[in-house]
């Protein structure tokens, strides 16, 4: 047996790394979701310890404006989060044969998970791996192809 001590900011890295992977080589989009989302937690906690605002935070705060600029007053932080995590959350529960099946655009999910993980993984200044080198251009692929751009 060989325990040792891990940082849990190079497991984060890890599991966006394989979450990328997972995304653009594989297309295995639910693998790429569930392991974006832990890893962007792992690094949003940490962005908070440090004192900043991670990518939910801010996501909260933008789409909290947006529905009061609206008159819409009556949506909590709670709320938000329970949105922020609603897929997530639906493909890992089966409490009942009612939880059976999810209806999801997974690969818009996915792709926004890896995107919001990013996001933290920036704000701390993490080393930018192969990976995320290929997610970015790939990214960049998607985005102009979006706007019609090639």
């Amino acid at each position: 047996m060989k325990i040792e001590k891990h940082d849990k900011l190079d497991i984060a890295d890890e599991m966006l790394d394989s979450a990328i992977t997972a995304f653009v080589e594989h297309k295995r989009f639910f693998v790429a979701l569930n392991l974006a989302a832990v890893a962007e937690e792992l690094y949003g906690k940490y962005v908070r310890i440090c004192g900043l605002k991670d990518s939910r935070q801010e996501n909260i705060e933008a789409a909290t404006k947006l529905v009061e600029s609206e008159g819409v007053t009556a949506v909590t932080v709670r709320d938000w989060k329970k949105i922020a995590n609603k897929y997530k959350n639906d493909i890992k529960h089966f409490d009942s044969d009612a939880d059976r099946y999810v209806t999801i655009d997974i690969e818009d999910e996915a792709r926004l998970a890896v995107a919001e993980a990013l996001s933290n993984h920036d704000k701390l200044n993490r080393k930018t791996s192969p990976e995320i080198e290929r997610f970015s251009e790939w990214a960049r692929e998607y985005a102009s192809q979006s706007l019609g751009m090639s």
